[in-house]
Order: structure tokens, then sequence, then C-alpha cells
């Protein structure tokens, strides 16, 4: 796909990554966007470097009708994300959305599945959901490091991230979720919940997924230093390191505590295959089934707690 004009919406956090991986491209023009304008918006990130590249600072999404990107990139926190998301179809060619795809508040949250599966039906091949831990789980496959038979499965990931209560799950779900339908080679699950434990910052689960006893803990900590990814596999132990080296992250698996796997980083070949790749019917309609069962088994999880009171 031909990429001339881009939309970031939310260009601080995660939207710098897009940014950077999109200044890579053969873009000509790009635009953000942000929850408050900002005068000095494009000196936030490496766009000044960038002299060839024409920048426009929207004040208003409504100025996406007249600009009509190529490509939006939707990286606005969680529960803007559907609001973005209606303002943006009709007038982008292509859309990516960060995880989770959207989440409702309050009320509207009841029917997610259902609302999922009519807005996915709605973009259909128009958009699709970063989910940059399959990118990890292909690389890890491709290298031969994860057992043919999972008979044991535990993710834990504990972030920088403002996330509290149920919010937790909802932003980092997708990531478990995802890396284990890939490694499984799965694309719906059946589960069932054993336990879920949540506090202020931390939420855990235990459940049985396609046969495979998983062990999923997350918390978030806007104080720490940075975020630590672990994860199990039978008795094999993985544990990701990152470094920065000119702005770029650098990551290596380390398994069983001592061999040292390198890979891409995860976000930039996700971010990238999604560029490339957005136009192409069979990759959208895999990734929108994921999706689907993101969210599904996400609603299923955060409301565990209620529907065992109400038996």
């Amino acid at each position: 796909m031909k990429i001339k004009k881009a939309l970031v919406i939310g260009p601080s956090g995660i939207g710098q990554a897009h940014i950077r991986e999109l200044l890579k491209t053969k873009i000509s023009e790009i635009a953000l966007y942000g929850k408050k304008y900002k005068k000095k918006r494009f000196q936030e990130s490496n766009i000044l470097k960038a002299k060839h590249l024409k920048k426009r600072n929207f004040k208003n999404l409504n100025q996406i009708k007249n600009y009509k990107p190529d490509i939006t990139c939707i990286c606005s926190p969680l529960y803007m994300h559907f609001e973005h998301i209606k303002k943006c179809y009709k007038y982008s060619k292509k859309i990516i959305i960060e995880k989770p795809f959207f989440w409702l508040k309050a009320e509207k949250k009841k029917n997610i599945e259902k609302q999922t599966l009519l807005l996915l039906n709605k973009l259909k091949n128009k958009a699709i959901i970063n989910l940059p831990m399959i990118s990890l789980a292909r690389q890890l496959l491709n290298k031969n490091e994860i057992p043919k038979k999972i008979k044991k499965f535990k993710f834990e990931y504990y972030t920088k991230g403002k996330q509290t209560f149920d919010e937790i799950p909802i932003d980092l779900l997708p990531h478990a979720i995802s890396f284990f339908l890939t490694i499984k080679k799965r694309r719906k699950i059946n589960f069932i919940i054993l336990n879920v434990k949540k506090n202020k910052f931390s939420w855990s689960t235990k459940m049985i997924i396609n046969n495979t006893v998983c062990e999923f803990l997350f918390s978030q900590d806007r104080h720490q230093n940075e975020s630590q990814l672990k994860f199990k596999i039978n008795n094999h132990t993985y544990k990701r390191k990152q470094i920065v080296v000119q702005n770029e992250y650098i990551n290596t698996i380390i398994k069983n505590h001592n061999k040292k796997i390198k890979i891409k980083n995860p976000m930039s070949e996700s971010i990238n295959q999604v560029i490339k790749s957005s136009s192409k019917k069979l990759i959208t309609s895999k990734n929108h089934e994921v999706t689907y069962e993101i969210a599904k088994l996400t609603n299923k999880l955060i409301n565990w707690n209620k529907m065992r009171k109400l038996v």
C-alpha cells in the first residue's frame, strides 16, 4: 500500500512508535491530533528532522474530511477509540487501531461482544488492530523455540501504565491472548475460568484455554522504571530484555536463564506489517477473528466474579 498522507491520533506515548515507523516510509505529509491542542506538538517527536515532510497540527477531528489520509493510526486512550473510529472510517482509506480495539464505560459495555462484531463487520478490510505479541510469537515459532505440545502457559506483564482495576486486563489481555492463540496456532477460544483476582494495581486469572492450563498476571504502575515481560511454556522460561539504541528498541529473549534469542522489535514489525499488508483481505480477516475472541474472553473475565454471585 502506497502512503502519502498519514494521520496519528494520540501522538504521545505509543503514538510515537507509529510516527517512528511512518517516517521510515515515503509519506509526504503527516497530521497529528491530540486530546489537547498544542502549538509545539511537532517538537515532541522526530518529525522536525524530516524537513521534506508537510506537517499539519489538527485542532479538531472535523479537519479529516478535507485531509482524507491514506492511513490513520488511532493511538488514543482505550475509551476514546470507538468515537475516533466513527469519526475516521469514512474519510481514511486504511486505519491502524492500537489494542484494545475499543471499550465502553458503564452500562454500554454490557453489549461489548455484539458491538465488537458489528463494528468489525462495518469496517471490513479497512481497519487492522495492532497486536504486536503476534509478531513476537511468530518469530519464536520460526526459530523453533516454542514446544509443539503446550500443556501449561504463564504470561506475566508488568507495565508503566496508568490503568487500575478492570482497566488493567482490558489493556493487557490483548497481548496475552493474541500471543497464546498464535503459539497454539488457533483463532478460536474454548475456555473454563478457574479464578480471577484483582486489586487497584494488579490483576490475575487462572483458566483452561483450548486444553492448556493458563495463568495471566498483570500489574500497572506509572512509577515503574520499565516494563517487564516474562512467560513460561511447560518448563521453559522466557524473559524479554530491551535496550534503546539511537531511538530504536533492541529486543532479546532470554530462554531458560541463559540462551539469548535475538528478535526484531515486535512493535515495529507489527506496525510495518499492517502498513504493507492492510489491503490484504485474508490478513484482515484473521486479525478481526482474534480481535473478537479477545473482546469475548475479556468481557467474560472482568464480569466473572459478578456472575458467580448471581449463581
